[in-house]
C-alpha cells in the first residue's frame, strides 16, 4: 500500500509528498524495501533533485563519512529529510541495484548535475557488471554535457561486455557526438546503427548550424537518411529544421519550412519567431575556411 501510494506521487513528480509517505512507514514501523528506495529515487530523477538522489544513494551505499553529523552543512529541508532515511537504513538496511544507480545517474542529468552522474557511473557501476539500464543513464549524462570521447567509450565497453544496445542508447550516443560538434561521428551511427528512433535524427539536427558543427547544407542528406530508415519527420524535427536554418540566416529555407510543416498539419507554435530572433543576435559563421 505505501509503495503503491508512493509510486502515484513520483509519477506527478510529487517528491516532497513521496518523502512524507516514506516518513509515514517510519512512523508506523513499516520496513522501507528496495521498491520504496528505488520509487522515491524516481521521484527525484523526474524532478531533477540530483542532490537528494546522491545523498539518497550515499547511504544506501553505507558511506561512513556520511552520518548526520556530516549533515549539518546541508539545507535544513535536505537534512531532515536525510536523517529520516539513514533511521530507516539504520533500522533495515538496504542495499542500491541496477534501479537504484539508473534512477540516481538520470536524476542527476535532469538536475544539471551531469559530470555528477557519471562520476556516480565511473565510481560504482564501471568496472563492475553493468546493465544496458545504467548504461542509457550515463550516456544521457554525456549527451547533456557532450562528452562524446567517454559516451563512445561507456558505449564500445558496454557493446563489448556483450549488452545489447537499444535505441534509447543510440540516441544518447548520438546527442553527445552532435553537442560535443563531432557530428560526422553522429551521421554515421545514424546511417549505420543496427537499432535507432526518430530521436536520434533529432538530437543530430539539434546542433546544426552552430559553431563548429554540422553545417546546413547536410540538412538534406540527413532528412533523406531519416526517410530512408522508416521514419517521418515531425513538428520536433521541423523545429531543429527551422532553427538550424535560421542560425545561418537562411530566412528563405525557414519560410519554406513553414510552409511545409503547415500543409502537413505539424505545430511549430512559436518556435519559429524565436528562431528569426536568434538568428539575428548570432555572428554568421562561415563554413568554406573548414
Amino acid at each position: 500500500t505505501y509503495n503503491t501510494l508512493l509510486n502515484a506521487f513520483a509519477s506527478k513528480n510529487q517528491w516532497q509528498k513521496a518523502e512524507q509517505v516514506v516518513e509515514s512507514m517510519s512512523r508506523a514501523n513499516a520496513n522501507a524495501d528496495i521498491v520504496t528506495y528505488n520509487t522515491l529515487m524516481k521521484a527525484y530523477r523526474q524532478s531533477g533533485e540530483a542532490r537528494r538522489a546522491h545523498s539518497l544513494l550515499l547511504l544506501m551505499l553505507g558511506v561512513e563519512s556520511y552520518t548526520l553529523s556530516s549533515l549539518s552543512s546541508s539545507s535544513p529541508s535536505l537534512a531532515r529529510s536525510l536523517s529520516m532515511l539513514l533511521k530507516h537504513l539504520q533500522q533495515n538496511p538496504v542495499a542500491p541495484d541496477v534501479i537504484t544507480f539508473a534512477e540516481a545517474i538520470q536524476a542527476c542529468a535532469n538536475g544539471g548535475e551531469a559530470r555528477l552522474g557519471l562520476r556516480i557511473y565511473d565510481k560504482n557501476v564501471a568496472a563492475k557488471d553493468s546493465s544496458i539500464v545504467i548504461v542509457g543513464a550515463a550516456l544521457g549524462c554525456c549527451a547533456k554535457v557532450g562528452d562524446w570521447a567517454k559516451a563512445l567509450r561507456i558505449f564500445h565497453a558496454s557493446s563489448s561486455a556483450m549488452l545489447q544496445q537499444n535505441a534509447v542508447t543510440v540516441a544518447s550516443l548520438v546527442g553527445a557526438c552532435a553537442k560535443g560538434s563531432h557530428w560526422q561521428i553522429a551521421l554515421e551511427i545514424v546511417k549505420r546503427a543496427p537499432v535507432i528512433n526518430e530521436v536520434a535524427f533529432n538530437n543530430l539536427l539539434a546542433y546544426m548550424g552552430c559553431e563548429n558543427n554540422m553545417p546546413s547544407f547536410m540538412a538534406d542528406k540527413v532528412m533523406a537518411i531519416m526517410r530512408a530508415r522508416g521514419f517521418t519527420p515531425d513538428a520536433r524535427t521541423y523545429r531543429r529544421l527551422v532553427a538550424g536554418f535560421a542560425r545561418e540566416r537562411e530566412w528563405k529555407r525557414v519560410s519554406e519550412l513553414e510552409i511545409k510543416a503547415k500543409d502537413l498539419g505539424l505545430n511549430l507554435g512559436q518556435s519559429a519567431k524565436r528562431c528569426y530572433q536568434l538568428g539575428k543576435q548570432l555572428p554568421t559563421y562561415n563554413y568554406s575556411v573548414h
